[in-house]
């Protein structure tokens, strides 16, 4: 593993060697190499971007506070299905179908792991209605196209900007910045008042697989954004790899610009989805979840500003499913059995930490390649620990350290191809020239919105589907990604980056 000579420090690299044998067309990249940044203002102007984040931060804390306060306030204590009764908590949700065999609804009955699929935090479906139901579909998808259109909005006007020759990346806020901070903040506090007026969150409706496959999508889309610095895995290949191997082996840029460029629309429908997917229940399952689904919107927020390249801060939120997915194991575990899925959600998420995501950090630059198997070595040597001394059936179960792993990579491959291939569909079009009219761009956006309307059409009506869960939740995230790659090249249709005309030479 061999790499060209580093830059300075934390410095931008040059991108060519890495383009070569790129598909026709040039793209221009939405997450820039950042330069080292100091304490500094720039151009006179003060780190806007960092006040902004840490007011949002603290707001953010403040509502998942109030979410504690007014659950405890009205005796809400249901942490899961288990140990759960009509009797102790006044049939606020239906018990968990532990045997699969209660015929009463669909969904608890009919599949041997029935439990995984239903959902435990929501109305019995006696109590629903209509004001139930529509009360929350409107205020989810308000918010959705809110954002959607913000971001497109944003994506207009820098693209116009930077043709004048502006910067595109700064520490100064632009007002869409401080409206996507508002009306996400404001949605917590409509979301938190909703919980506590008609309770159901969507999931009443689809599939708790259709939420999950959602943002473990999502991860793996970040992991590609990254894959251009840091590479796959121990950061290689990345851009100044220049061995043999990785010059066979490294993946075509093209369709990694295009997700860096476009993943924002993706991004923002996956974490709406499971925001508005959860009532804000006190629980700390839920707690780490809002927390994250609040940072994710934070960080989709600060677009265009130097706070959304900060390499720490993209670490906290790429990693934190980790915490999350750890807590909401132990959480919602049968207490009955010894056999948990915990050290696999700890486990499975701390080796993408260890040998994928820490490489994000500017610090890796400026060491030498061997030192990158550290991270590594230390994982290693505490999951053999946890599993010979506190995990049942110990070092037979240490494949659950690379199972999420090997989802999530396979899930980043298959994108980068799908793309791949719609890419070169495109470059065959004759008629995929220039700029679209003004009618073709309606077309295109309409039908971006027809297609996310599909796909959310599609897990209501698979619901229920007796279909396991695991199966089913991969089975959409291969959906979510045609979805995902056909709305990118539409994107690609509306913003650009455009093909030129070719040019005939006649003698």
């Amino acid at each position: 593993m061999s790499e060209q000579h580093a830059p300075a420090p934390d410095q931008g690299i040059e991108e060519s060697s890495f383009k070569k044998g790129e598909l026709e067309g040039v793209v221009v990249d939405e997450v820039p190499t950042t330069k080292k940044e100091d304490s500094t203002t720039e151009d006179g102007v003060t780190k806007e971007d960092n006040i902004a984040w840490m007011v949002s931060m603290i707001f953010l804390l403040l509502v998942l506070g109030a979410m504690w306060i007014w659950g405890n306030a009205r005796d809400w204590s249901a942490q899961s299905g288990y140990g759960y009764t009509n009797e102790n908590y006044t049939g606020r949700f239906s018990p968990e179908p532990f045997y699969c065999n209660d015929t009463s609804e669909i969904g608890r009955h009919g599949l041997a792991d029935c439990t995984a699929s239903w959902y435990f935090w929501k109305l019995p479906t006696e109590q629903t209605s209509v004001l139930t139901t529509v009360v929350v579909w409107v205020l989810y998808s308000t918010h959705q196209i809110l954002n959607w259109a913000l971001i497109y909005k944003a994506q207009l006007e820098m693209t116009t900007s930077k043709q004048k020759g502006n910067k595109k990346y700064g520490n100064k806020m632009r007002w869409f910045n401080y409206v996507l901070l508002l009306v996400n903040g404001g949605f917590h506090i409509l979301h938190l008042i909703q919980t506590h007026w008609t309770y159901d969150g969507i999931s009443q409706d689809v599939s708790l697989s259709s939420s999950q496959a959602s943002v473990i999508l999502m991860i793996s889309l970040i992991m590609l954004v990254e894959y251009r610095e840091r590479g796959l895995i121990l950061m290689w290949p990345n851009a100044r790899s220049n061995d043999a191997f990785a010059q066979k082996l490294r993946l075509n840029p093209k369709p990694i610009n295009y997700v860096r460029k476009y993943h924002g629309y993706y991004f923002s429908w996956a974490i709406l989805y499971t925001f508005w997917y959860h009532p804000m229940e006190n629980t700390w399952g839920h707690t780490t979840g809002f927390l994250h689904t609040g940072m994710v919107l934070i960080q989709g927020s600060l677009i265009y500003t130097r706070m959304h390249l900060n390499k720490y801060w993209r670490l906290i939120n790429e990693s934190w499913v980790l915490v999350h997915g750890a807590i909401v194991a132990i959480q919602t575990a049968d207490p009955a059995k010894p056999d948990q899925l915990w050290p696999m959600f700890l486990f499975g998420f701390g080796f993408l930490l260890c040998f994928t995501q820490i490489f994000n950090l500017p610090i890796w630059k400026r060491v030498s390649p061997g030192y990158r198997v550290i991270p590594g070595i230390i994982f290693y040597a505490v999951a053999f620990a946890v599993y010979t001394t506190i995990v049942p059936q110990g070092l037979s179960k240490l494949w659950q350290t690379i199972s999420i792993p090997s989802i999530q990579y396979l899930n980043l491959i298959l994108a980068w191809f799908v793309i791949y291939v719609f890419i070169a569909l495109e470059n065959s079009c004759s008629g995929c020239y220039g700029a679209p009219t003004t009618g073709w761009n309606i077309l295109y956006l309409v039908t971006i919105l027809f297609l996310y309307a599909m796909i959310i059409l599609a897990s209501v009506l698979l619901n229920y589907i007796e279909v396991s869960f695991l199966l089913l939740m991969q089975l959409y995230v291969f959906a979510f990604i045609a979805l995902f790659s056909v709305t990118i090249m539409l994107h690609v249709r509306t913003l650009g980056p455009f093909r030129r005309i070719p040019i005939v030479v006649t003698s």
